[in-house]
């Protein structure tokens, strides 16, 4: 959300190479903030007996495992790490699009100059942002309120991100540049709605020593993807426009979302 005005700012106020020094100073620094402060809560100094206690209670016991390292073998012939890795190999484009390709989106298509870019390119930024606490606590929601599993509430917000989704797709048919930065917008909050509904699975469905290793190979397949559309916008865009790749990105999360409930079973717990 920052970096868009940050960058515009570096450009406008030094050069374009000051943007690169910049925003890389900031990710250091980031570096340097978690590595001081980030502590499990069995380290960490501030939490209360009775507080890592809660927090040990939420954590399902039937996913503990037995601490031995996995192999990355087995977990690729498991349904549930194709249940997750599939639909973050469709859903991760709209991330990259967003990242990549809206300020020459904004400049080419809708003829914005550097500073109208600065003015409305952190807007799908913020709408992400918003995502990210709205996946969540509609999760927590329908778990409450509709007595869903974990997991089923996880995928009926994956299924209402992927809904929502579906409004990109008219972003480069709408004639107001305004109306497609809302709909671009509107991608991002429903991208991270359904992006960390699904990037949390792993923990709901595979014992702690084996959740790092399915989260970092659902993530190369999602880079997968980001990688596959870039190249193909990259080879496409300037002979069919940007228009068929919104319209991509807004069925490819229902793609995804029927991957999800086709693929995904649920643990069984020992608690019962």
């Amino acid at each position: 959300m920052v970096a868009p005005p940050l960058v515009v700012w570096a450009i406008l106020s030094y050069n374009w190479q000051s943007a690169f020094v910049i925003t890389g100073a900031m990710g250091l620094l980031w570096v340097g903030l978690w590595l001081l402060l980030y502590r499990s809560p069995d380290e960490h100094p501030a939490l209360s007996d009775s507080e890592r206690t809660y927090i040990k209670s939420g954590q399902e016991k039937f996913l503990a495992g037995d601490g031995k390292r996995p192999s990355i073998l087995s977990l690729a012939q498991q349904r549930n790490f194709w249940g997750i890795a599939i639909p973050r190999f469709l859903a991760d484009p709209t991330w990259g699009t967003l990242t990549f390709w809206l300020p020459l989106y904004l400049n080419q298509v809708r003829h914005f100059d550097l500073k109208q870019i600065a003015m409305f390119a952190w807007m799908p930024f913020l709408a992400a942002d918003l995502g990210c606490l709205f996946g969540p606590a509609v999760t927590a929601a329908l778990q409450k309120y509709l007595g869903l599993t974990l997991v089923n509430a996880r995928r009926s917000v994956f299924t209402l991100g992927a809904f929502m989704m579906i409004g990109i797709a008219f972003a480069g048919l709408v004639q107001s540049p305004y109306t497609a930065v809302a709909l671009i917008s509107l991608a991002g909050f429903a991208h991270q709605t359904l992006s960390v509904t699904v990037i949390t699975m792993s923990s709901d469905l595979f014992k702690r020593s084996e959740v790092a290793t399915v989260a970092g190979m659902a993530g190369t397949m999602g880079n997968l993807g980001l990688t596959i559309f870039n190249l193909a916008i990259g080879s496409l865009v300037l002979s069919i426009g940007y228009t068929p790749f919104f319209v991509c990105l807004g069925l490819l999360d229902i793609v995804g979302a029927i991957v999800l409930w086709s693929l995904v079973r649920e643990q069984k717990t020992n608690n019962a």
